[in-house]
């Protein structure tokens, strides 16, 4: 990355963290009219699912004039979300439906549920498919029905879905469906992060105690209760390295909200789970620092930062201010918060699929960036990858052998 584009990145996130805080100034005059690359801006506000609420930002302000061209790229982008938030919230309520109907119980998770809880608004949170939470003891029955009723599993053509295997359920987390339409993804749950993060997680036989009840499109449907939904997404944020500003925006906008979180039950819920309690104080201060959020004293007497979560914190912080974004998914934050290296070590010694999947199987957004491929070709984002993550790591890898070689 040049000298000038990096300038531009360090300008373009300092103007996307100044538009997601709630209060302060928007004023756009500290960049040069003449030679800002809006354009840049606009992608920066796509990748971190941002537009749709940067959009309703800049159309309230008055006396500030901002580029055309991305008034009307954020407009376009709020009025798609929009549309397919909505699709989204009515699949949502005719599939809560249809499993309890079968005496399947679900709890609606991220999505249509926390747009309304967090934004109390459809439209301010982008989200591109479904998360509903069932008890393991039903996952078999709710594959089969959701089977029957036309949603097609999605699976890794190199670990196939196999409810029917306690194993296979010990060790993961969730199924992915497409639906009939083929217009949105389903995430299947029974528990809330990967096995590997099974330290940082909630214990979801509790969830369904405090399950609460929410209004949406005129019915009502079950959901987690805020400080469940709190505690869910700090580790989910944390277990991907906060790499999208939305998860964060997320926790900032759960605690402005007019409902506050029941600090006293959080500090019940991480007691005996300390490193869920440490991606929650993580959290708290990356929204702390990036994003103006003013720390209730409960929750800072709850949540105290410590000396390992402030480090990681500085890190994830100077990531984002520098490059526009983290690493990514890569579990080094659980890593840095929970600090046992021989463990992880020997997680990963056992667990070559890991690798396998991360390197040659998983298939990002970044990957189709790249090429758009036709879906008969699709397979052949799998070689794209590699190829990828090569020339994006490998000047790392140089400059990391290098000083290995003169220290």
């Amino acid at each position: 990355m040049s000298v000038a584009s990096a300038n531009q990145t360090r300008h373009d996130i300092a103007l996307l963290l100044r538009l997601l805080k709630r209060t302060g100034s928007t004023d756009l005059g500290w960049l040069p009219a003449a030679t800002w690359d809006w354009r840049a801006f606009a992608r920066l506000c796509d990748y971190h699912d941002v537009g749709s609420f940067i959009y309703c930002r800049l159309r309230g302000q008055t006396g500030i004039t901002f580029p055309p061209g991305l008034l009307e790229h954020l407009r376009v982008r709020f009025l798609e979300a929009s549309v397919h938030n909505y699709h989204l919230a009515q699949k949502l309520i005719e599939l809560t439906s249809l499993l309890e109907e079968n005496e399947i119980p679900v709890l609606a998770y991220k999505g249509p549920a926390l747009a309304m809880i967090a934004y109390g608004d459809l439209a301010l949170r982008q989200y591109q498919d479904l998360d509903v939470v069932i008890r393991p003891e039903h996952l078999l029955k709710a594959v089969e029905l959701m089977t029957r009723c036309g949603f097609e599993i999605a699976a890794d053509w190199w670990n196939p879905s196999r409810p029917e295997d306690p194993r296979y359920v010990a060790r993961y987390h969730e199924i992915a469906f497409r639906a009939p339409d083929r217009s949105y993804f389903v995430d299947l749950h029974w528990q809330l992060a990967p096995h590997q993060a099974q330290a940082f997680r909630l214990d979801v036989d509790m969830l369904w105690n405090r399950a609460a009840s929410l209004k949406l499109l005129q019915s009502d449907i079950s959901t987690l209760c805020r400080e469940d939904l709190f505690l869910a997404l700090c580790c989910h944020g944390t277990v991907h390295r906060w790499g999208r500003l939305k998860w964060l925006l997320d926790i900032a906008e759960l605690l402005r909200g007019a409902e506050t979180l029941n600090w006293l039950r959080i500090e019940e819920m991480t007691r005996n789970r300390p490193l869920a309690r440490a991606s929650a104080t993580l959290a708290l201060g990356l929204a702390h620092d990036l994003l103006d959020l003013v720390v209730p004293a409960q929750a800072a007497r709850i949540l105290p930062a410590t000396e390992r979560t402030r480090a990681v914190t500085a890190a994830i912080c100077e990531e984002i201010l520098l490059r526009g974004h983290t690493s990514g998914n890569n579990h080094t934050a659980l890593l840095g918060l929970e600090g046992s290296t021989i463990e992880w070590i020997k997680y990963f010694g056992v667990q070559p699929a890991w690798w396998f999947h991360q390197v040659f199987v998983q298939v990002t957004p970044k990957e189709r960036a790249l090429v758009d491929l036709p879906q008969r070709l699709e397979f052949l984002y799998h070689f794209v990858r590699p190829v990828r993550l090569v020339l994006k790591h490998s000047r790392r890898v140089a400059r990391s052998l290098w000083a290995m070689a003169v220290f």
